[in-house]
């Protein structure tokens, strides 16, 4: 029977405190630096703006921003109408080791003085407690007339239609206006009467050589 022999192991002892790590191990970050190629390559972001803008509309190079490691940003000013104080801007990029410049993206985004739309409010925000008392009282299936009048909107507005006067009194234009037409009407009248008189005076004298002509003859 092969017997094994007993044998020491050598053990080690710390005292030192073991901390538990959690997640991937933390890497230093440092701001990446501008490619100098990148950089240079000021008339390929220009180009790659004629796609969308006419060259009257790219303004002046404003400067470039590193946004990672051999990835920079162009940036140009823009004379579009109606986008006063935005930007163009041409995101550039290279492999390691590697000429070839090959463009990301490019559009426009609003500079520091851009004139930009007002700030987006909620509708809940912009109703008003009438509008949304009305509101909540169609979706729960309620009348919202009596829904207003219950918050007293209601009266409000039958007491601004019992202060509205009836009748409102002429303004002293509207009055000229209607002597103008009572003398119109009334020279009208009298030019049909003159007319009139007129033509029963012709009738009148064309009766009378008939009656003189008839007379004759017999």
């Amino acid at each position: 029977m092969h017997l094994m022999h007993e044998t020491e192991e050598d053990t080690v002892v710390t005292t030192e405190q073991v901390r538990a790590t959690f997640g991937p191990p933390r890497t230093v970050s440092r701001k990446p630096r501008v490619d100098a190629a990148l950089a240079d390559a000021v008339d390929i972001a220009r180009s790659a703006l004629a796609d969308f803008a006419d060259e009257a509309e790219i303004g002046d190079h404003i400067g470039v921003v590193a946004d990672d490691e051999r990835v920079v940003t162009h940036r140009f000013a823009s004379k579009v109408r109606g986008y006063g104080g935005w930007e163009f801007f041409t995101t550039l990029a290279r492999a390691p080791r590697s000429k070839v410049i090959t463009v990301c993206e490019s559009g426009m985004l609003p500079g520091e003085n851009s004139i930009l739309a007002p700030e987006w409010v909620p509708w809940m925000d912009r109703a008003s407690e009438e509008e949304r008392i009305r509101l909540d009282a169609i979706a729960a299936g309620e009348d919202p007339a009596k829904a207003l009048e219950d918050a007293g909107y209601g009266q409000e507005v039958e007491a601004e239609a019992v202060e509205e006067p009836a009748t409102t009194a002429p303004q002293p234009q509207d009055e000229d206006v209607s002597e103008k037409n009572k003398q119109a009407r009334r020279a009208a009248k009298r030019r049909r009467a003159k007319q009139k008189a007129a033509r029963q005076k012709k009738n009148k004298k064309s009766g009378g050589k008939d009656q003189k002509a008839q007379a004759s003859k017999n």
